[in-house]
């Protein structure tokens, strides 16, 4: 006797197994094994699609392909077998649809050069390339999508997209609820992204405003290394509180000055990922500021991490172009007179505390 089925479970079901289907059709190279590029190469992989992964060195490369594990990024997460390492950019890139770069800001520019040729050969096929990484680029002070539109072949531009949230690697990859913003000047990309890297527990919203994502991605990283500096003097939430609000204000105050929409830094790519990556224990910025406040000097730091901390150049790229655009932004001030002018963090506190009276809101626009 057959077992009946109400005709919505089975519908459901039949969409459901499509949808899988679909997914396991689905092919996507990420470029760097960091511990953005893994996590994203773990979540995306358990819903079933193909992954690439390209890692620049060896050992990383093996580790993968031998032991399911990345343990200097990522320690015990286990990685799927449908995460193909790579290490061969002929023999690994494969024919993907979606690009993923996510490699540190400053080495970005190189790494596209690099895959310029596989780039070009898979142009018909790539739908959507996408960065990760939050930085400026050194030396040129661009976003990082004015550095893929530089060095993309030209006909993958339009299909540039970037994508920025609160989004601590560790918690993602433990499955822990988060969200992030995907953002294009190309609606369709977006309404093609969207639902690819969504998952239960990674929910992604779309924003049109690729300017203020990438500046809130970018500039909040040099205020969790205020915070850093706040918690390692000892302040409490009184402090913490004022920095992450004040530093909402100078990042929106410095966006808007470069064409963003204001209400994008309300939202998570500015407050939400501002606020987790100021509190965050495992926000490598903020211990950055932790570091420096103990007395530890910049290049000590910088030598004894084998993970890029953005903020850190961030700070200068910010610096240089607040001077350049006659932009006052006194927190981005004071961190980079602590890393490139040996200012003691204690006195950046009573310069910040001294300024001149004012008003709370002035008119940024």
């Amino acid at each position: 006797m057959a077992l009946w089925v109400h005709p919505y479970i089975l519908n459901l079901s039949i969409k459901l197994k499509n949808k899988n289907i679909m997914r396991k059709e689905i092919i996507i190279t990420i470029i760097g094994a960091g511990s953005w590029g893994t996590t994203l190469a773990v979540i995306l992989a358990r819903e079933g699609y193909h992954i690439n992964l390209w890692a620049r060195s060896e050992s990383t490369y093996e580790e993968i392909k031998n032991f399911r594990k990345n343990i200097k990024y990522t320690g015990d997460l286990a990685i799927p077998e449908n995460v193909t390492p790579f290490i061969n950019l002929k023999d690994g890139f494969g024919n993907p649809e979606i690009v993923i770069f996510a490699v540190p800001s400053h080495t970005l520019r190189e790494v596209i050069i690099k895959f310029y040729n596989e780039l070009r050969e898979n142009v018909r096929h790539i739908k959507c390339i996408l960065n990760v990484a939050k930085g400026l680029e050194t030396g040129s002070n661009l976003r990082l999508s004015q550095v893929l539109e530089q060095c993309l072949p030209e006909k993958l531009i339009s299909k540039i997209c970037v994508l920025s949230g609160p989004n601590i690697a560790l918690e993602v990859a433990n499955d822990l609820p988060s969200v992030s913003v995907a953002a294009s000047y190309n609606k369709e990309i977006l309404k093609y992204i969207q639902p690819l890297l969504s998952t239960d527990k990674f929910r992604i919203y779309t924003n049109k405003d690729v300017i203020g994502v990438e500046i809130g991605g970018a500039v909040k990283n040099i205020i969790a290394i205020a915070s850093g500096i706040s918690d390692g003097l000892g302040y409490g939430a009184n402090t913490k509180a004022s920095l992450i609000t004040r530093g909402l204000y100078e990042l929106t105050k410095f966006g808007i000055k470069l064409g963003a929409n204001s209400i994008t830094f309300s939202g998570v790519a500015g407050m939400g990922d501002l606020i987790a990556t100021c509190i965050s224990k495992n926000s490598r910025n903020r211990g950055v500021g932790e570091r420096l406040a103990s007395g530890e000097k910049i290049d000590e730091i910088m030598g004894s991490m084998y993970m890029i901390a953005e903020g850190i150049k961030t700070t200068k790229a910010v610096y240089d172009i607040s001077k350049k655009m006659n932009i006052e932004v006194p927190i981005t001030e004071c961190v980079y007179e602590i890393i490139y002018k040996d200012l003691s963090p204690l006195a950046s506190v009573n310069k910040l505390m001294k300024r001149k009276f004012k008003s709370e809101v002035e008119d940024i626009n």
